[in-house]
């Protein structure tokens, strides 16, 4: 039986280093050399579909973004 994941989605041209996604801070870091985020996990579990919802909506570049994939 395939279970749901959440793919995050990180835009690197469009990171502008806010750093507003740093909340979640065991998905993104934050290069500071580069001030740009970098993913630390592609995917996590669905139960967290909520709060990645909520960083996409946060981020200020609109840089980062989701989907639901079956795994």
């Amino acid at each position: 039986m395939a279970s749901e994941k959440v793919e995050v989605i990180l835009d690197t041209q469009k990171c502008q280093g806010y750093g507003l996604c740093l909340g979640s801070d065991d998905v993104f870091e934050l290069d500071s050399a580069a001030n740009i985020a970098h993913l630390k996990l592609r995917f996590v579990d669905i139960s967290r579909k909520d709060e990645i919802e909520q960083v996409v909506r946060d981020c200020p570049a609109g840089a980062i973004s989701l989907r639901v994939v079956q795994e």
